[in-house]
């Protein structure tokens, strides 16, 4: 795939090539989410069957992946980080799993092969890419899937009203603070200051001009969203 020179440079995560990195965020997200209850509410939605096939966009250590392939035929588990990928596969092979390929690749780049998929998920990875971006993100989705295939994505959305955004950041970066202690905080505070999260109605009418009908949209704490959607004709 020839990248035209005006298109938009995914993140590559400065350090992300290193197996130890990614283990660490492997460690650390299992100590801030409740990952296991997210990939169950994702399943749940999916409903998927041992014929069908899914790709995850953003698969990092690939815990969601490998929940999926116990469910389905074959997963996709794209990610930018060579590190990631690597962790992830090593991760499989412990736990004997052999109906998932891992791919390089992002939003922008990766290219699917093959017959269009039955569902994508991404989750924490979109706000890497600023709102154009994102929309092109999201179309690009749109085709990749079957009709009636389902899209879940779950990331940092603003539902809060931005005129109260002094008071809400300063709260919830105090309840970070507390939660997960001073570093877990500076990272908040670097994700608002240098990350494209944006409002729950921009975000919402991205999906829908992309084509997806909304089944169920979920706001937690302000910052976070969940949206499951489904492929409709066009």
């Amino acid at each position: 795939m020839t990248i035209p020179a005006w298109q938009y440079h995914e993140p590559d995560h400065p350090g992300a090539d290193f197996d130890a990195l990614a283990e660490f965020y492997d460690q650390d997200m299992q100590k801030h989410r409740d990952i296991q209850r997210e990939i169950a509410e994702i399943l749940d939605f999916l409903d998927l069957s041992a014929d069908q096939s899914i790709l995850e966009i953003g698969a990092g250590t690939g815990e969601f992946a490998l929940a999926a392939a116990r469910h389905c035929r074959k997963v996709y588990a794209v990610d930018l980080s060579p590190g990631m990928l690597r962790y992830a596969e090593k991760k499989a092979a412990l736990r004997t799993i052999s109906n998932v390929e891992f791919l390089p690749g992002g939003f922008l780049t990766y290219q699917h092969q093959g017959t269009p998929l039955n569902a994508v998920v991404t989750q924490i990875a979109l706000h890497h890419l600023p709102d154009f971006w994102k929309q092109i993100a999201l179309m690009r989705i749109f085709d990749m899937l079957k009709v009636g295939g389902k899209f879940c994505l779950r990331d940092v959305v603003y539902s809060f009203d931005p005129k109260d955004q002094e008071k809400f950041f300063g709260e919830f970066i105090s309840k970070a603070s507390g939660k997960g202690g001073p570093e877990f905080a500076a990272r908040i505070t670097d994700h608002i200051r240098k990350e494209y999260s944006t409002m729950d109605w921009i975000m919402r009418g991205m999906i829908e001009r992309a084509g997806f009908e909304i089944s169920r949209e979920k706001n937690n704490l302000g910052f976070f969203g969940l949206y499951l959607c489904t492929k409709a004709r066009r």
